[in-house]
């Protein structure tokens, strides 16, 4: 995983959704997501499934990361405590798609551990599936100000059918 800055000027904002963190939350996700985007979008199956699974992550984790002394009272950057942001924007030749959550701290920039899930495993392969929707374009940072965390990802913005293919092959 590489970590780099992005300079917002350059992209362009497609949609942005704030969420509670519940269970209906990446339904809400992949429904805004498709809402922005449109069903005729190159990219939509793959924005879909990637805002799903950084969602998903938000609502699960970050809420055992927000009580007590490790994080209570964080907020997304705009006043709403314990909320989840998703964002999308639109670059050149990508979308980014961000998810804003309380999170927990960490000093610097830096990639989520992936899991080496069992085979009989019911968690611990979302991550895994946005390194691949992203090819390895995504990442994590600590908000300073309010300590929240966002994740990201880079996805193609017209992925050509052989990359798409490549994302349904299995591992060697």
């Amino acid at each position: 995983m590489v970590i780099h800055s992005f300079p917002t000027t350059q992209l362009q904002q497609v949609g942005v959704l704030h969420l509670a963190r519940s269970d209906r939350a990446p339904y809400l996700a992949r429904e805004a997501v498709s809402g922005w985007l449109g069903a005729a979008h190159p990219a939509r199956e793959i924005a879909l499934l990637a805002a799903s699974e950084l969602v998903t992550n938000a609502v699960r984790y970050a809420a055992a990361h927000t009580s007590g002394e490790t994080g209570g009272g964080v907020t997304d950057g705009e006043g709403r405590q314990g909320s989840i942001t998703l964002k999308l924007f639109q670059g050149g030749d990508y979308l980014r798609l961000g998810v804003t959550d309380p999170g927990w701290s960490c000093s610097q920039p830096s990639a989520i551990p992936l899991q080496a899930p069992s085979l009989n495993a019911e968690r611990g392969r979302g991550l895994a599936i946005v390194q691949a929707l992203s090819r390895n374009r995504w990442g994590s940072f600590r908000l300073p100000v309010t300590g929240g965390r966002v994740v990201w990802c880079h996805l193609d913005l017209d992925p050509t059918p052989a990359q798409i293919e490549e994302l349904f092959l299995a591992p060697a």
